[in-house]
Parts: C-alpha cells; sequence; structure tokens
C-alpha cells in the first residue's frame, strides 16, 4: 500500500508537470493576425499586440520567420515605457496582416509611420519599403515625425504579410526618460488620399495648438532686429547689442522645432545648434542684467559675469558637439555630457545672482519689474528644464508637469514657459523704451552743453590768425570730437612782443575744453602783468595745481619780438622744430602737478627763410587702420619738407587722426632788411635732428 501510494504521487506529479510544460507560456502561442476590411473607407490604426524582439537580425524581416516565440508589446506606448525601461539599440517589430479593401475604393495603399525613436526601416514581407535617418554603423537620426510610405498590394485590395519594422535607438543622454525607445503610436494603414487628409487635418491641429508660439517667437526675432538696428546708430550703447542678441536667439531658436527644418535637418546638428542658440540666449541675458541694472562699473562682478559667461558657452558647445559623435559614444562621452549638464545648470543660475544685485541698487521701477519677472522666471526655468537632467535616475515630475501646465486661447495651447517668455519680453522692452527716452534725453543735454561749448571754444580758438608784426603766422586746429583739448593764443603785448601758447591738456571732450577755457583766461591775465614765459608758465603752474581734477597740461609759450628775436620755455611739451631740426630746449613737468617746478627761457633768433613750427602730440600719434603710429621720424621728414600748417595737419589727419591735432608754423618777415641789427645766434641752442 505505502509503495502504491509513493508511486502515485510521483505520477500526480509528474502528470502536473508535463500538463504545466504543455501550457502556452506568456511569449508562446498562436501568432495573432489582424484582419483589416473595407480598408477604403478610412484610415486604420494597426494597434493591439506586436510581436517584438530585442536585437537585430536581418533574416526577421521575412515573412516566413517564426516569431511565435517572440514577447508581445503594444505600438502605443514606447519600449521603454512598457518592459524595457532605459534600453537602447536595435529591436523589431512585427505584426501579421490580413487585408481587404473595399471595393469601391483606391486599390493602392499606403501606411503612415508615426514618430519613431529614433531611426527605423520598414519591410513588408521581406521587402524594404521605406526608412527615417540611417542605422549603424554610420547613423544618421532626425527629430521624430511622421512619414508614409506606399504598401505594395495587389489590384485587387487583397494582402496578406507581415509588416516588419527594424528600430534603432541612440544611447539615451543626461535628460533622456527611461520611458523611451521605437514606436509612440500605432501605424495607420489607408489609401493615400485618406493618409493624406489625416496627416493634413493633424497638421492644421498642430499649427493652430503652436500658433502663440510661432507668433511670440517672429515678435522676439522683430525686436531683435530693431534692437540691433538701434546699435548701430550709438555703438557705445552695448545694452541694446545683448537685447538684440537675446531676442533674436531666442526667436530663431524656435526655427529648428520648426517641421520643414527637423525634418530634413539631422538631429545631430540640430542639437548643436540648439545648445549653442541656448547658450546664447542665457549669455547675453546675463549681459542685459549687468548693463540694465549698471553693474558694469563694478569690475569684480563684470569678470565674474564673463567667467560664468565663457563657462556656460564652453560647456554647451562641448556638450553640442558631443551629439555628432553620440552614436558611438562610450561610458566616457556620457560622463562628459553629465559634467557639461552640470556646468550649464550651475551656470545658469548666475542670472540670480545678477537679479540680487540688481535689486539691491536704488533702481527705476520698470527696472525693478524686470527684476522680479526675471527672477520666477528664471526659477520657473531651473525647476522645469533642470529637473529633466538624469530624470531616469531621480523619476522627478516637476518638469513634464510643468510642461503640461498652461491654458487654451482661441484654440492655441499657451504653456506657462510661454507666459514667462512673453511677461519678460515685454518688461525687457518696456525697461529699454525707457532707458532709450532717457539716454535721448540725457544725450540732447548733453549735446546742448557741447554746443554751448564749441561757442566758447570758437571765442577761445582764434579762427583768424591775427596780424604780428615781421611775422607770417599759419595755424591750423582739428579737434578729434566735437570739442578739444589743444589749445593756442596769440597775445599782443603793450611792449610790442606777442606771445603764442600752444598746448595740450589730458583727455578729450568737454572736460579738457573747460580746462582749455581756464588755462586760457589765466594766461591772458597774466600776460598783463608778466612778459617772460618761465614768469608766465609758472605763475599759471600754481593756477593749475588742484584744479585740474587729477589731469594736467603740456604748454609750450614763445615770446616774439622784433628783428627775430625769439624767447622760448617748455612745459613738459614736444620741442619745436626750425627749419626741420628740433630745437633743444630744456623741458619740465607738465602744468598742475606740482607748484614749486621751475622752468627755463631758451634764446634765439629766427632770420629770413627760417621756419619754425609748433605742434601737439596728435600728429606723431595718429594711428592707420593696421594699427601702425604716424611716429617722429614720419613728423620729423614731414615738418623739413612741408611748412604749411594745414598740409602738416592734413597729412597727420590722413594717415589717420586719434587726438586733437594743432600746428602752428610762424616765418620771420623783415619789412626792412638794411635796418636789421647785427645779432648773434645762441648755437648751443639748436641740435641737428
Amino acid at each position: 500500500m505505502c509503495r502504491a501510494a509513493v508511486l502515485f504521487a510521483l505520477l500526480l506529479c509528474n502528470s502536473a508537470v508535463v500538463a504545466g510544460a504543455l501550457q502556452p507560456s506568456a511569449k508562446a502561442g498562436p501568432v495573432p493576425i489582424l484582419a483589416i476590411e473595407n480598408i477604403g473607407r478610412g484610415p486604420v490604426p494597426i494597434d493591439g499586440e506586436w510581436q517584438f524582439h530585442l536585437g537585430d537580425d536581418m533574416r526577421w524581416a521575412a515573412p516566413a520567420y517564426d516569431d511565435s516565440e517572440w514577447e508581445r508589446i503594444t505600438a502605443d506606448k514606447t519600449w521603454g515605457a512598457q518592459t524595457h525601461p532605459s534600453y537602447t539599440g536595435f529591436a523589431w517589430y512585427r505584426r501579421h496582416l490580413d487585408i481587404h479593401a473595399s471595393p469601391l475604393s483606391n486599390p493602392k495603399l499606403a501606411i503612415l509611420m508615426p514618430p519613431v525613436e529614433d531611426a527605423y526601416e520598414v519591410f513588408w514581407n521581406g521587402v524594404r519599403i521605406g526608412y527615417q535617418g540611417k542605422l549603424p554603423p554610420h547613423a544618421v537620426r532626425y527629430l521624430e515625425h511622421r512619414q508614409s510610405f506606399a504598401l505594395p498590394v495587389p489590384e485587387e485590395g487583397v494582402a496578406d504579410g507581415v509588416l516588419a519594422i527594424r528600430v534603432w535607438t541612440a544611447k539615451l543622454v543626461s535628460y533622456s526618460a527611461e520611458t523611451t525607445g521605437g514606436l509612440t503610436a500605432p501605424p495607420i494603414l489607408g489609401n493615400p488620399v485618406s493618409i493624406a487628409d489625416r496627416v493634413g487635418a493633424q497638421d492644421f491641429t498642430a499649427i493652430r495648438k503652436s500658433f502663440y508660439r510661432r507668433i511670440i517667437n517672429i515678435i522676439f526675432a522683430i525686436i531683435g532686429v530693431v534692437a540691433l538696428l538701434t546699435w548701430t546708430r550709438n555703438r557705445q550703447n552695448w545694452l541694446f547689442l545683448w537685447f538684440g542678441l537675446w531676442s533674436l536667439a531666442h526667436g530663431i531658436t524656435f526655427l529648428t522645432r520648426l517641421p520643414t527644418i527637423y525634418s530634413s535637418v539631422p538631429y545631430t546638428i540640430l542639437h548643436c545648434a540648439l545648445q549653442v542658440g541656448y547658450s546664447i540666449v542665457d549669455c547675453t541675458l546675463m549681459l542685459v542684467l549687468l548693463y540694465l541694472f549698471r553693474l558694469q562699473d563694478d569690475s569684480r562682478l563684470r569678470r565674474w559675469t564673463w567667467l560664468v559667461i565663457a563657462f556656460n558657452f564652453g560647456a554647451a558647445s562641448v556638450n553640442g558637439l558631443l551629439a555628432l559623435f553620440w552614436s558611438e559614444a562610450g561610458l566616457v562621452a556620457q560622463w562628459v555630457d553629465a559634467l557639461t549638464a552640470a556646468v550649464g545648470v550651475i551656470s545658469r543660475m548666475y542670472v540670480v545672482v545678477l537679479v540680487y544685485q540688481g535689486i539691491k541698487r536704488k533702481l527705476d521701477l520698470e527696472v525693478k519689474l524686470v527684476a522680479v519677472v526675471c527672477f520666477f522666471h528664471y526659477v520657473f526655468s531651473l525647476l522645469r528644464i533642470e529637473t529633466f537632467q538624469g530624470i531616469r535616475f531621480t523619476h522627478w515630475k516637476v518638469g513634464p508637469w510643468f510642461d503640461l501646465t498652461g491654458f487654451e486661447f482661441a484654440g492655441s495651447r499657451i504653456n506657462t514657459r510661454e507666459v514667462f517668455d512673453t511677461l519678460l519680453l515685454l518688461v525687457l522692452t518696456h525697461a529699454l523704451v525707457r532707458y532709450a527716452v532717457r539716454d535721448h534725453e540725457k544725450q540732447t543735454e548733453i549735446e546742448n552743453e557741447l554746443k554751448s561749448a564749441r561757442e566758447v571754444q570758437r571765442v577761445m580758438i582764434p579762427e583768424a590768425i591775427p596780424q604780428v608784426p615781421g611775422y607770417a603766422i599759419q595755424g591750423a586746429y582739428h579737434p578729434a570730437r566735437e570739442v578739444g583739448g589743444d589749445f593756442f593764443q596769440i597775445i599782443s603785448l603793450d611792449s610790442g612782443a606777442t606771445l603764442v601758447i600752444l598746448g595740450d591738456v589730458s583727455g578729450k571732450g568737454l572736460k579738457a575744453a573747460m580746462n582749455v577755457a581756464l588755462i586760457i583766461g589765466t594766461v591772458r591775465t597774466l600776460a598783463e602783468f608778466e612778459s617772460s614765459p618761465t614768469d608766465i608758465l609758472a605763475g599759471l603752474n600754481r593756477r593749475l595745481v588742484g584744479r585740474m581734477q587729477g589731469g594736467f597740461t603740456t604748454a609750450l609759450l614763445l615770446r616774439l619780438e622784433r628783428f627775430g628775436r625769439c624767447t622760448v620755455a617748455n612745459a613738459g611739451h614736444l620741442p619745436p622744430f626750425l627749419n626741420g631740426n628740433e630745437l633743444a630746449v630744456q623741458e619740465s613737468l607738465p602744468l598742475g602737478i606740482d607748484a614749486g617746478v621751475g622752468f627755463a627761457d631758451h634764446d634765439f633768433v629766427l632770420r629770413k627763410g627760417d621756419h619754425l613750427t609748433l605742434y601737439t602730440d596728435g600728429v606723431p600719434e595718429a594711428r592707420c587702420k593696421k594699427g601702425e603710429l604716424f611716429g617722429f621720424e614720419r613728423t620729423r621728414i614731414l615738418l623739413s619738407n612741408t611748412f604749411s600748417a594745414e598740409s602738416v595737419a592734413q597729412a597727420a589727419r590722413d594717415f589717420g587722426q586719434e587726438d586733437d591735432i594743432t600746428v602752428l608754423t610762424i616765418e620771420p618777415i623783415p619789412v626792412d632788411e638794411s635796418a636789421v641789427p647785427e645779432i648773434v645766434d645762441n648755437a648751443a641752442s639748436l641740435a641737428s635732428a
């Protein structure tokens, strides 16, 4: 009995094992065949369960291949969202079809492929009928878009066979979710007309939903062009340059998302362009805030801003270029991708730092509004975009949730990101318009001040050289700006002598012109009491010390007497040229630096045929477009062969004027040569060049 019981138990166990072995597994069993009737009445989705297998084998395209052992998944979701999260590489879909077209319909059929990640080939009964991109080893992929292919069937519209899809998905990047890879929706089967109608309806719906995004990005681009044109009128106003580039880059990056672009340009190139484009948007916004908040004068903050920009743009460029080789990318490339993504996240946070620095300053109301909107915009942006980084590990849902938030208006979908973009564009444009108005008012005020300064300087700089008995004097004065820092005066003394002073005030523009007014007024006052060049320079120096706001002036004072007698004193100025040779005079410090500095008189004689030239440093410091200076050697040659003040000045201007240019030439013209007494020259006063 015991033996019989044991034997019966063994038989029961064996029967159970055999029965279990005979049960069909989840992957086994009859392959489902999708019967499609009356296909001509409209497009039909090829849905339901598909045979699915990881890997790659071209034999799997053959209709006779036995795929009954394959697993089954649906085509309405990616394989990553079903049974193979984070899988990349090759996989095959197969679907057995039994097609019966309507007798009244067009016997021609087409299949509409949905967006597929990332490249694929479509086979019907072992024959390739279409593809998107290129598969490895020379992979080329495009952003996912729909494509239709003709399905070869007999004219009677009856066919059965196997639709096989060979799919390849590239390695995941730092922001890729685990739910990626393969088909995203079932393919659609129908006649070409119905397929075209379906594509047209879907395109219309997509355009309608994205209408607001298209319009706002066109506005971004238009405002960017206007801002850049405004900058070209005043290239010192860097704020409009950065704002124009920011707005234009924001509008242009949208173009890469248009179907006509991403269906014809490989994804790797688009990704590279997008990474650089987004970086330009971030970097130019940093510069906009730096100038709008008036932080550019803070050298430390300015250096940090450019350093962050370098990191941001560098990381974006490396990340974009990495996409060009991503199909063969290994572990090192994936680490580089993660590192550059991290650098991009951290550097974008610097916008919040600039906003904080700006809020601490006393700003106009419209600028404070920019700071507030920019803060919330970038907090939202960081939460939305950066939470996608490493999402397949973190499983954060913040980014996807933000993409779904928004509202519809007139059939157009407006998400939260577009709301923030619009607000930022509006407040920035308003702030820059107000900035432009204030800048125009300030510029008008400055122009009025310059006009007044020009009128004052026109009085101080003689337009017509006064007649000096016994001498022919010519002058040329060309300021580098509206008003200049060069000056000269010709003053007649009661003794019959004449004072000629020529000088150069440090700096340019209005400040230099005001100092010129001070100097000329002081010189004319001193000339009423003093006649010696050294005494006049000493008195002028004492009055200028502490009144030049850190500046100084060089000056050359010449006293002309009868019969060619001359006395010259130099205060840090370029020595004059006599007959093409530099006149050796003792130099001293410029005026306005040290109240106790001394000066020295030098006597010499001008005879008939002599030529004396006084000039400012605008002549030797003229610079051509190549950056080469006119220099002292060219100046010496010029003064040796040219005696016209205007021709000397014009030669320097033609070379490339950068500073104020003033030239005076003096020649003796005795009325009665027999009346000239015998005068012995001071030979030591001349030095050959």
